[in-house]
């Protein structure tokens, strides 16, 4: 039984950690939002200037969920699944509410 258990917890911890928010980087989603969003998203720009430091972990997830950049949805569909969840990840890690918000670009 003890040993059922040892199998059931690794298989868990796998599972959660093939999950593709876990699975991305917040790294790689930096260069994303560099690349796909920064250019519409600064100070100058016209979708105004937008940060990590903008929504909690929460107000993101829901972002990334139900809206998916609805005012130009064209910018949400022409990014691969994988970019989307690196920048998920990105904002995630760097969100007001994390133990790091990210306080410069």
């Amino acid at each position: 039984m003890k040993r059922l258990l040892q199998i059931f917890t690794i298989f868990i911890v796998v599972i959660a950690l093939a999950s593709p928010v876990v699975a991305a980087s917040s790294r790689k989603g930096k260069k994303v939002f560099k690349k796909s969003c920064k250019t519409c998203h600064s100070s100058k720009g016209e979708g105004g200037k937008l940060s990590p430091l903008a929504k909690t972990m929460a107000q993101w997830r829901l972002y990334f969920k139900n809206d998916q950049h609805s005012d130009k949805p064209e910018i949400w569909k022409g990014m691969s699944e994988k970019d989307q969840n690196n920048l998920l990840k990105f904002f995630l890690d760097f969100a007001l509410d994390a133990d790091q918000p990210e306080t410069c670009g």
